[in-house]
């Protein structure tokens, strides 16, 4: 097999990929945006998650449709699909790396105040059966953290204290025996009284920061991932325009 013959079935092979995972997101993001008695209450709450369910529709047809053109492009040898291939997987691969330096350069200047005032305003308590407030209390209990800054998001002005005058701040500020929220609380008394090893002081702000710093090397790792198979892809393309006939 020549070489030419192994990078245009390389090619072939990686744009039924592309295509494959375009389709499924294509797939998840109709069902995010449509069924009924799936997600809909939840982005039909929140304009931001409908938001994403469009975009991730988005992006699934535009990786669908760049699968399509490789692969049409390598199997029927036509230089106008591999050109117009290129010319798309090059722009999003500018885009991509335009995006990637803009968050490394602005994602420290994001600040708490306006996470800290939505959670002042929207915020139920425990039993808040609301997305924002079950949410919230899902992220507390999971990463262990209290609030935006910490307990004292929960004080005096904040709607929590207009709804629950009598306590501090929620439940799910308190330490438990498990992770999940049907654990038990250690003790809901010593977490009033604000006893050290019975209540959460950190901010989710501050912790979502560190998790951040810890594990930045994933996404950075999956990131730089992409974009080299978008070079390869580019590469691949690139060949193959200049050697079909």
């Amino acid at each position: 097999m020549s070489v030419l013959s192994c990078m245009k079935y390389l090619m072939f092979i990686f744009n039924v990929l592309v295509f494959a995972g375009g389709t499924c997101l294509v797939g998840v993001g109709v069902w995010v945006a449509v069924d009924p008695a799936g997600f809909q209450d939840i982005v039909a709450a929140k304009a931001v998650l409908s938001a994403g369910a469009y975009l991730l529709l988005a992006v699934g047809i535009a990786l669908s449709l760049l699968g399509f053109l490789g692969c049409c492009g390598a199997l029927r040898r036509s230089r106008p699909l591999l050109l117009v291939f290129f010319i798309l997987v090059s722009l999003v691969f500018i885009t991509q790396l335009v995006g990637a330096l803009l968050f490394l350069v602005h994602w420290k200047q994001i600040q708490p105040e306006l996470f800290l005032s939505e959670l002042r305003r929207n915020y139920r308590g425990d039993e808040g059966a609301e997305v924002f407030s079950t949410a919230w209390n899902t992220l507390m209990v999971t990463f262990s953290c209290c609030g935006v800054l910490g307990p004292e998001d929960f004080g005096n002005g904040s709607r929590f204290q207009e709804l629950h005058p009598g306590m501090p701040w929620p439940r799910a500020c308190c330490a438990r025996d498990g992770l999940l929220q049907a654990g038990e609380l250690l003790g809901w008394e010593q977490c009033q009284e604000r006893s050290p090893g019975y209540i959460h002081e950190q901010g989710c702000f501050s912790t979502f920061g560190r998790t951040l710093q810890k594990y930045i090397s994933v996404p950075g790792t999956c990131s730089l991932a992409v974009l080299g198979i978008e070079i390869f892809a580019m590469f691949f393309a690139f060949c193959l325009y200049y050697n079909f006939d």
